[in-house]
């Protein structure tokens, strides 16, 4: 766990489900721009789906709470198999809204990072974002997470195509 002032980073549980699920939907309806899912889908989705979601044997999820209040959530996706298992992906970086710019986002991508090299056998994180989202990318970008691709046209928003910026950040450069 990393703590800075009362923000705490654990790990997230299916006791963890009703906030999880509200903070989703929030970030969902509030960015809609930043995310690829619609609200309007994931409104439909069961308390089962979500709960399934954070708890899938592979995944690690990751809440930062202050108290028992949830401010913001990441997940690190493994791969299995043993040609696969050294490329993970950073995935669902969500923070309430009235606390963006504050911190939480970089507090749970330095945990995620930690955690990925704590495993011992990732050797590379791969994200992807909506092209325009500066937020991410100046984030992503102040982690070391290097462009390697444009997938053009992946999210419809508005009557408009985005195109989808991945990145790669290598854990041990020197191996």
């Amino acid at each position: 766990m990393e703590a800075a002032g009362q923000i705490v980073v654990r790990p997230l549980g299916a006791s963890d489900v009703h906030q999880y699920r509200g903070l989703r939907l929030a970030s969902l309806r509030d960015f809609q721009f930043c995310h690829g899912p619609a609200y309007e889908d994931a409104q439909q989705q069961s308390m089962e789906w979500h709960a399934e979601r954070i708890t899938k044997p592979g995944d690690h999820w990751f809440g930062a709470f202050d108290g028992d209040q949830l401010l913001g959530t990441i997940a690190l996706r493994t791969q299995e198999g043993s040609r696969l298992r050294h490329s993970a992906s950073l995935n669902s970086l969500i923070v309430d809204g009235s606390l963006q710019s504050r911190g939480v986002g970089r507090m749970l991508v330095a945990h995620l990072i930690d955690f990925a090299r704590s495993l011992g056998f990732i050797r590379q994180i791969t994200l992807a974002y909506t092209e325009g989202n500066t937020r991410a990318e100046r984030l992503y970008e102040a982690f070391g997470f290097a462009p390697f691709g444009l997938e053009p046209d992946a999210l419809f928003h508005e009557g408009r195509y985005y195109g989808k910026q991945h990145r790669q950040l290598i854990l041990n450069p020197h191996e």
